[in-house]
């Protein structure tokens, strides 16, 4: 991605941004000092505030990587079980826009375990029955007992039953509350681009993703301001699956999508976060560490 395919923030998106709370990152108790490069500063009331430059920037390179994806027809899986905002807004997109989804928690396996696949097979063939009338045609007790298994298998795979072939990327909203589905993204990298909407107190990272985007995930105005912008990358992304191009609005490249750590990828001024805490890395500690504990110990 060259450096001219990054838009400036300008007024009337800075103004949108701070109308819907953007800005607002968690408080410093909460801080991971791997996001701090996202901060611009703290309020006397200890809350830490984005830097809105950054996420205006972020959000263009991730909706780059996701509008080539789907002009390529690769599947994208949006992630979000938080119920307090995160769930509630992406089911409200996923439907409007037919977005694939998981928004009621995610099952062990879902990148890696072939029991899954069988389970949305099973998830269209009860569809199937249903609309045909077929579930009508046999007794109660075995309608009730097919019926309990399909309104449990629309609860945590309905936003997949349209999906074909494999997974090809992922965006997790808020990486801290999809821990596992985090881990288990990133423990298949090498083939999957993963997309984070993540907070000021993310424990992972940021060079483990292809693209993060800081904003206020607590906020339902901030989810959606964040979710139309990708919206219209997806949109733009189809419609040049359509006519069978691959331009970029932001890029006039045709690469790939980068990792973040790529050394060609566009250099971006971050300014370090004028933040003072004593024992930062006992108060956050990072995912890498809790799990090379829990290895010794299981070593011992």
């Amino acid at each position: 991605m060259s450096e001219t395919a990054i838009q400036e923030l300008n007024q009337e998106k800075a103004k949108e941004f701070l109308e819907a709370g953007v800005h607002f990152g968690q408080p410093t108790s909460k801080r991971s000092p791997k996001m701090d490069e996202f901060v611009y500063g703290v309020t006397q009331s200890g809350m830490q505030i984005i830097d809105l430059n950054l996420t205006w920037q972020q959000l263009q390179e991730a909706g780059a990587i996701i509008q080539k994806l789907v002009s390529e027809d690769k599947n994208i899986v949006f992630v979000g079980t938080n119920k307090r905002a995160v769930a509630t807004v992406l089911h409200e997109f996923a439907e409007k826009h037919d977005l694939h989804n998981i928004t009621s928690r995610w099952l062990g396996g879902t990148l890696t375990n072939p029991v899954t696949r069988n389970r949305i097979n099973y998830l269209r063939e009860l569809e199937g029955m249903e609309q045909s009338g077929f579930l009508e045609s046999i007794s109660a007790k075995e309608k009730s007992f097919l019926m309990k298994k399909l309104k449990k298998l629309r609860k945590n795979l309905g936003g997949l039953k349209k999906i074909k072939g494999a997974m090809h990327a992922m965006v997790i909203i808020d990486p801290v509350h999809e821990l596992n589905a985090s881990l288990e993204a990133l423990k298949k990298s090498k083939n999957l681009t993963v997309i984070a909407i993540a907070d000021t107190n993310c424990h992972f990272s940021p060079e483990v993703f292809d693209a993060v985007i800081p904003c206020n995930t607590s906020s339902l105005r901030s989810l959606k301001l964040v979710m139309e912008a990708l919206v219209e990358y997806i949109e733009a992304g189809r419609q040049n699956r359509q006519t069978r191009g691959s331009v970029s609005p932001v890029s006039n490249n045709n690469q790939g999508p980068r990792r973040n750590n790529n050394p060609s990828r566009i250099n971006v001024v971050r300014r370090p976060a004028p933040i003072i805490t004593k024992n930062t890395e006992d108060n956050a500690p990072s995912v890498v560490k809790q799990e090379e504990n829990k290895k010794e110990e299981e070593k011992a």
